[in-house]
């Protein structure tokens, strides 16, 4: 790991890739052609190894974007995920704060002339591009394992790039299939690339095939840690787009595929767990973050973790659970724990006590900024698979599936059958923070309503709106309309026009 961590700093000094069809051009990044490369698979290792932590690396920088001002919410692949969490209604601000992250959370930084439309946009196609950069590099019937292991990590992370872009650019695939979608970049070794908006039919085609790819390139593999992707990981994210797609069977599937052999926290683990260790037994995937690699206050945990210096502990802007979802939680629950609430009867340190209501103490902290990423673990992937059996009519078999977690959450739970709603509820409560609440709101089709009697948002920011709602989504950036000569403004997303405040 220290080699990786070495490596890992060298590439934090790559630059960004420019948003135009440029952008999108990754046939001509190599020194020497791929015939030559492949004629040796030594000498092919000791150039795509280094990209593919490289992309690693990407996904945990300081300033993705490349911008020349400050930019303390640009951390990467959990600053995204964060972004989606301050946009749903399960997520309180204490206040408004230093700006990072507030015209999110008012859903106010949706359109095309905003920072944060590109950063999203280039934080998807940079990923993208990286991956095709290596894809384009090794024959795709290469035998050589590792070699195989690479194409799979960079086959799943293209579709994730994909993924993510399909989700914030346009209304969810179920009932807009033929809707424009965002632009499908492959290589010209498999065949022709489209800048253009195309349909979501076509980009999640291309999502399905790319996991279904790297399932079968991964298989066999041992990774040499956590921060890499595996069979189990790939699996996983592809169950996140079955949901999407509202294809049930498969996303059961693949969620149990996926977390074989990553065994629920027990109550009594959950109890010490600061959602800060890669080591944890649930975690699948993750960032190793390191005194090498921390971006201090630039950082996930500078927002979440109320202990710390950073700007959700010591600064005061707190990330908070909104308290209807709170009330929802049964007093057995052992997840109440997870936040501050006087009434609660709950034991506090004097630091705690002092914390206003309904504060987090779920993400714990770590000396000198090293606490670590959580991209995916195991009680994400039991609720898929308990979702999606519940939504197929299989409310028996879903409820034998989320037992595994309830009876490590809450001792009083017993149903015998359950649905969709009953396990996407567990869903809010469960993975809270973690970058799940607006992709959840969207492929299912919900609003939010943070205007309720007795709400803990911001008066600034009690908003009901409904679902399908524009204010939900990103308009295209400028500068990729100004650039790309396969989209012109037709295609841009329109402005909501409804009001926020119902």
């Amino acid at each position: 790991m220290k080699t990786i961590n070495k490596l890992l700093i060298v590439l934090l000094g790559f630059s960004l890739f420019s948003c135009s069809e440029d952008f999108f051009d990754i046939e001509n990044t190599s020194v020497v052609t791929a015939d030559e490369l492949n004629s040796s698979p030594e000498k092919l290792l000791s150039v795509v190894e280094p990209l593919q932590v490289g992309i690693y690396s990407y996904m945990t920088q300081y300033n993705t974007q490349g911008s020349s001002s400050t930019r303390h919410e640009d951390f990467g692949w959990m600053g995204i995920a964060h972004l989606g969490d301050v946009m749903n209604d399960d997520l309180a601000f204490h206040t408004r704060g230093s700006g990072w992250f507030t015209y999110d959370y008012e859903l106010d930084y949706w359109g095309a002339q905003y920072v944060r439309p590109f950063f999203y946009w280039n934080f998807c196609y940079t990923v993208v591009a990286k991956a095709n950069d290596i894809i384009s590099k090794i024959a795709l019937d290469t035998e050589n394992p590792e070699l195989r292991a690479i194409l799979g990590q960079s086959f799943a992370l293209r579709a994730l790039g994909h993924f993510y872009a399909a989700q914030m650019y346009q209304q969810t695939y179920i009932g807009n299939e033929d809707a424009k979608g965002v632009p499908v970049i492959i290589t010209s070794g498999e065949g022709e690339s489209d800048a253009s908006r195309g349909t979501l039919k076509s980009v999640y085609a291309q999502i399905r095939s790319d996991f279904e790819k790297s399932i079968d390139y991964l298989d066999g593999w041992e990774r040499p840690s956590k921060v890499y992707i595996n069979k189990n990981v790939a699996a996983g994210l592809y169950s996140r787009a079955l949901l999407v797609l509202n294809d049930w069977d498969n996303a059961a599937k693949y969620a149990h595929i996926a977390r074989e052999g990553f065994p629920v926290l027990t109550i009594s683990e959950l109890a010490t767990e600061g959602f800060n260790n890669i080591n944890s037994k649930e975690w699948l995937w993750g960032a190793d973050i390191t005194g090498e690699t921390t971006t201090m206050f630039a950082s996930f945990f500078s927002f979440v973790c109320s202990y710390d210096a950073g700007y959700g502990g010591q600064v005061g802007q707190y990330r908070k659970i909104d308290a209807k979802l709170y009330s929802q939680m049964s007093v057995s629950d052992a997840r109440r724990k997870q936040f501050k609430v006087a009434a609660s009867g709950n034991n506090y340190t004097s630091y705690e006590a002092a914390l206003p209501d309904y504060t987090n103490l779920k993400f714990k902290a770590v000396p000198n900024w090293e606490a670590d990423y959580v991209f995916m673990r195991t009680s994400e992937l039991v609720l898929t698979e308990a979702e999606a059996l519940a939504r197929s009519g299989k409310g028996s078999e879903a409820a034998n599936v989320l037992k595994e977690l309830m009876q490590n959450r809450d001792p009083s739970w017993s149903a015998s059958t359950v649905t969709g709603e009953d396990v996407y509820q567990q869903r809010r409560i469960e993975l809270w923070a973690e970058g799940f609440s607006l992709f959840d709101h969207l492929r299912l089709k919900k609003g939010i309503d943070r205007a309720y009697a007795g709400s803990n948002h911001l008066s600034s920011a009690k908003y009901k709106i409904p679902a399908g709602s524009w204010y939900f989504l990103f308009q295209l950036p400028l500068r990729e309309l100004d650039n790309n000569s396969a989209m012109s403004k037709d295609d841009q997303n329109p402005a909501p026009t409804e009001s926020k405040f119902q």
